[in-house]
């Protein structure tokens, strides 16, 4: 009796086969953050209680490097991410005094720990959500012009999450759309007398920012001069 055997289709899942390669990348990041600062503390020389916000757009850009990872209809990402945003001035408050705070928030920057998962939606979009955990910071000027000002380096604690589209190019370019909200802890800038440079309490300074970001990702980077295209 002859013995009939239908080898597996090519469509067949494979125990033994590899799995989907990891894949390094890196990203180029540009787009607008529409920042939030908010004052406190108190200037002891008025005195009055520092309040008030400052608000305004700004540039950033930046980039990151990060590693896909194949998951279900999609895959997570895990990346390290540096950014820089361009400075922000405005004017904050005095409670109960006519004078007016003159802030910038220069230098702009932060590093974040980001984690986002990738879902398919089409053959070449995708939809994206996470978020990031790390450190940030500004170089803050106030002057009430009257009583006191200060100068100093913020640097505190900053997340950040958001979503978004991603459009496939290729299977190793992809360009993303993207909305972050993001926020760094409260800061506090020592104040002092615009005469004698004595001591005149402390202004502190949170900042949050609605941003819209563009991503331009390649991964494998380096294919290139492994003679791979």
């Amino acid at each position: 009796m002859a013995l009939n055997f239908t080898p597996p289709s090519a469509s067949a899942a494979d125990p033994f086969a590899d799995p989907e390669p990891q894949r390094w990348y890196v990203s180029g990041i540009v787009g607008g953050s529409f920042m939030t600062l908010t004052s406190g503390g108190e200037n002891t020389l008025a005195p009055a209680a520092n309040t008030g916000t400052a608000t305004g757009g700004a540039f950033t850009g930046g980039g990151a490097l990060g590693l896909a990872i194949p998951a279900g209809s999609g895959q997570w990402r895990t990346e390290i991410e540096g950014r820089q945003r361009a400075r922000l001035a405005g004017q904050t408050d005095f409670v109960g005094d006519p004078f007016l705070y003159e802030v910038q928030a220069a230098d702009g920057w932060s590093v974040t720990a980001n984690l986002w998962r990738d879902i398919a939606i089409t053959g070449r979009t995708d939809f994206y959500l996470g978020g990031g955990i790390g450190g940030g910071g500004y170089q803050l000027t106030v002057d009430d012009q009257v009583y006191a000002s200060g100068y100093d380096r913020v640097a505190e604690f900053a997340w950040q999450a958001g979503g978004g589209l991603i459009w496939n190019a290729s299977d190793r370019v992809a360009i993303d759309l993207g909305y972050r909200f993001f926020a760094l802890d409260t800061g506090s800038t020592p104040l002092a007398d615009s005469l004698s440079g004595g001591p005149a309490g402390a202004y502190t300074s949170s900042l949050s920012a609605s941003e819209v970001l563009l991503t331009f990702r390649i991964y494998e980077p380096l294919a290139v001069f492994r003679g791979r295209r």
